[in-house]
């Protein structure tokens, strides 16, 4: 194991499997709804203790009427009981709680915390005209049970709410966003932090849901590890894997030998990107196979890379006649991962020869831009071969590999990439902003590196090289390299970013921070962690 790597996993779920959490917390350990809502509400307290202090702060306390209210309520009563200034606005009718929120909301009531009603928009004056006294609001108006778009009195309050510009600390979720896909339902509190409980919920990592959360907090409450950790829980954080050893002794061909396969006239940047990003980030031998005519203008600017001339069609794409060549070359410098696609064109015979390379390559391989066109219109291309594939596509590109409509992808992504991970028995990479991870077994990774600056063509690119680069210094289960590969790229992005402004990000950016990234992941995946992954608190 490389020095200095720490082992950290933590789980995203799904609003069901959380309620399973909860039903099972209770059935099978007796942990009771009332201790949970005890510590939900002492873990808000705690953190706002930690930010804020507590004696004299002035608290809002913003409840509903369920137990995400109920959570509010505990902590309302904690910070009283520490000296704060609570006040408490309880948003809809108060008969309506469920237990154990029942009985917070009768303490709250016996110990003679000001209490405020809004039932009616009539009613929000009261809010309107206190809240600029307010340090800071906890805000637990509705959480993960929250169906269809908020509405009426909710939104209204909502809406008071994000004009504020008080800090505000939401309970389990930013009230408004869908606990399932990060989706803002309408409107949603637009939060300082969020601290959410057991495990994040898909809805809390996912854009725009991360945004909303603001700073993101998780406790666990008392919930079992054996919970928290179930096998059952098939979503996780893409967190830091140990990079094999890179052996004193070794040579060029220890690291990794790539074939990357595309470039046409017009299109030069890509297979540049593709075959000198693998370098950049450790791998060994380089080989780019495109057409004749466009290599020496690569070749101008990389010359560290070796080049495969190919026959073209006349568009200046590669020729299907190449096929038989190409296949032959693979074998004969004993290529360990090839990248297809990249610039390839949409030329019908490249597309053609691009899906017999991937029909018959018994090799790893890494299909990105054009290349995911190609084996999108003939999917029994991916599904007959026998070495592992990766697949890199951007939303619409996905849209077009599943056969799903934009809207059905984006109410539910994680499961979306699971079903077509699955079919296609391929390692998938749906590319966004906290890009997901998808394995044949139904696993999937959410990628916290990255930034918005990195949207820019050539991009993409990068990240194929990176993934093959990941494997070919020794990390020979495809679905780590690719994992790493996305955390490595991201990274590398960010690092960037800080130099540059986000707004200046380019992929040669990207390409120049490689070895940084890969070293921060080889010597400190503690920062890793530290500046990406929910505090546990």
């Amino acid at each position: 194991m490389a020095s200095g790597f720490i082992r950290y996993r933590m789980k995203v779920c799904y609003t069901r499997e959380m309620k399973e959490i909860d039903h099972r917390a209770t059935s099978v350990y007796g942990i009771s709804d009332a201790l949970l809502m005890e510590d939900a509400g002492s873990s808000l307290y705690s953190l706002i203790v930690r930010e804020f202090g507590c004696s004299g702060l002035r608290v809002g306390v913003v409840a509903g009427v369920g137990n995400n209210g109920g959570d509010a309520l505990v902590a309302a009563r904690r910070l009283y009981s520490c000296g704060a200034e609570v006040e408490v606005f309880i948003v809809g009718d108060p008969g309506k709680y469920p237990e154990p929120a029942r009985r917070n909301y009768e303490t709250v009531l016996k110990i003679g915390l000001p209490l405020f009603y809004i039932r009616e928009p009539s009613e929000l004056h009261e809010l309107e005209v206190r809240i600029p006294k307010f340090d800071v609001l906890i805000v637990g108006l509705v959480g993960i049970g929250l169906k269809g778009e908020v509405r009426g009195v909710y939104r209204d309050v909502i809406e008071v709410l994000n004009r504020s510009g008080k800090k505000i600390v939401s309970v389990d979720i930013p009230s408004g966003i869908d606990g399932d896909n990060g989706k803002v339902c309408g409107v949603a509190v637009r939060s300082s932090y969020t601290v959410t409980f057991g495990l994040p919920k898909i809805g809390n990592i996912l854009y725009p849901g991360y945004h909303y959360c603001g700073k993101l907090y998780v406790s666990t409450l008392s919930y079992p590890p054996d919970l928290l950790f179930s096998e059952e829980i098939k979503v996780e954080l893409n967190t830091p894997i140990p990079l094999p050893e890179r052996i004193k002794w070794g040579h060029k061909g220890t690291f990794g030998k790539l074939l990357a396969i595309g470039g046409a006239r017009y299109y030069y940047g890509a297979p540049y990107y593709v075959s000198y990003s693998f370098l950049k980030a450790g791998g060994g031998y380089s080989r780019l196979a495109a057409p004749k005519s466009v290599i020496p203008y690569i070749a101008a600017r990389c010359s560290e890379v070796v080049y495969i001339p190919l026959e073209e069609t006349d568009e200046g794409s590669i020729s299907l006649k190449n096929a038989e060549h190409v296949l032959s070359l693979i074998e004969k410098f004993d290529i360990d991962v090839v990248a297809i696609g990249s610039g390839a064109s949409l030329n019908p015979e490249t597309q053609e020869f691009i899906r017999e390379v991937v029909r018959s390559v018994n090799k790893p391989v890494i299909i990105d831009g054009d290349g995911i066109t190609a084996v999108s219109s003939k999917l029994e291309v991916v599904k007959s071969r026998k070495a592992p594939t990766v697949i890199t596509p951007h939303l619409a590109e996905f849209v077009r590999l599943s056969g799903m409509g934009m809207t059905e992808v984006s109410e539910d992504p994680v499961g979306a990439l699971r079903k077509v991970s699955a079919e296609l028995d391929s390692y998938i990479v749906l590319k966004g902003a906290h890009s997901l991870i998808g394995y044949p077994n139904g696993y999937v990774f959410i990628n916290m590196t990255g930034n918005p600056g990195m949207a820019k063509a050539g991009s993409g690119d990068v990240l194929t090289g990176t993934i093959a680069a990941m494997y070919g210094i020794g990390i020979r289960d495809l679905g780590g390299a690719t994992r790493m590969g996305v955390l490595v790229h991201g990274l590398a992005g960010d690092i960037a970013a800080e130099k540059w402004g986000e707004d200046g990000v380019t992929p040669d950016s990207i390409l120049s921070e490689l070895p940084e990234a890969v070293r921060i992941l080889r010597k400190n995946p503690e920062l890793i962690v530290k500046k990406y992954m929910p505090e546990v608190i």
